[in-house]
């Protein structure tokens, strides 16, 4: 399945989702082409790592009360955003945690001198 821009490209995929032999995922991959064009993902809103490990850490604990749909509403984010944060194994080292963490306090830091002078 190859995407290509332009309404050729969309009609092809719009014909696919017809077939009732598609697969849940695969029918969910072409509705995605179709939704997000040829620029692909990129998320509306970004959240920090903190919260995407509270987003992993809730819905492992407690996965009938905080289900894909009500996550993205606590969160603010869309359900497509949740699903691939809980599909994604990405653990960030203790090491770069803390490198981001000392630039963070360094902006504040920064931050609050140009206010007062």
């Amino acid at each position: 399945m190859e995407w290509r821009q332009g309404r050729a490209g969309q009609m092809r995929l719009r014909e696919q989702l017809k077939e009732p032999s598609l697969a849940g995922w695969q029918r969910r991959k072409i509705e995605l082409k179709l939704k997000l064009g040829a620029d692909g993902w990129e998320p509306e809103k970004k959240i920090a790592t903190s919260s995407m490990e509270k987003i992993r850490l809730l819905n492992s604990e407690f996965p009938k009360e905080w289900t894909i749909k009500h996550l993205s509403e606590q969160f603010k984010i869309s359900q497509e955003s949740v699903r691939r944060i809980l599909k994604s194994k990405f653990q960030s080292s203790e090491e770069h945690t803390e490198q981001r963490e000392h630039q963070r306090k360094l902006k504040i830091r920064a931050f609050k001198r140009s206010e007062k002078g």
